[in-house]
């Protein structure tokens, strides 16, 4: 797998990219790759992902505030590897990034530098300056651009939404075998039940 730390990249090699924070890679971070490589597979298109080397909520919270990666970034880099994917982008979510207009991430990123003909995402996933970019958003540019969007719906767990902070929430309340089997991953669990224990 080859990864770029950085935007500043023109590719030529057509890809279906996956978007997304996926701290701790659970189920549903990886329903959203999963998408990416099948679509991938399917159309000829190159397996990637675009996410981040460090949290971008974390960017804004004073340092008391700031949560802690269910993942490393290698440990991350790692599984998303084993998951089929060839290109990863995880540049610093810096302000050379979120500063960038909501439609500007789309054609000129994401399709313009990473040449994506497929772009994949949550369906309540969020880009762009201030978080402007919505779903709505970037099925309107890429149906413009000619480009193919897959928005996965959210992975339940007992009537909740699969998140990170449902996987923390769980291993604060003792329910380790439920966490592990969102996690599906053994670094990722580690790290969680150590950053419980803070």
């Amino acid at each position: 797998m080859r990864t770029f730390n950085s935007i500043d990249v023109r590719l030529d090699t057509p890809a279906s990219v996956a978007l997304g924070t996926f701290d701790g890679l659970h189920a549903g971070h990886r329903a959203v790759i999963r998408a990416a490589v099948d679509s991938a597979r399917s159309a000829g298109l190159t397996p990637a992902v675009f996410t981040f080397s460090t949290l971008p909520k974390n960017t804004f919270l004073p340092p008391e505030k700031r949560v802690k990666p269910l993942l490393t970034f290698e440990e991350k880099a790692a599984l998303i590897e084993k998951m089929g994917v060839e290109l990863l982008f995880a540049p610093a979510f810096v302000s050379d990034i979120y500063t960038i207009p909501a439609e500007d991430f789309v054609k000129e990123i994401l399709i313009g530098r990473l040449c994506a003909r497929h772009i994949v995402c949550g369906y309540d996933h969020r880009f762009g300056a201030g978080g402007a970019g919505d779903t709505g958003l970037l099925m309107r540019v890429c149906r413009e651009e000619n480009v193919g969007v897959t928005i996965v719906p959210p992975v339940m767990y007992k009537g909740e939404k699969i998140s990170s902070t449902m996987i923390r929430q769980m291993l604060l309340d003792g329910r380790k075998e439920e966490a592990e089997k969102l996690l599906n991953s053994e670094c990722g669990m580690r790290n969680a039940e150590l950053l419980c224990r803070d």
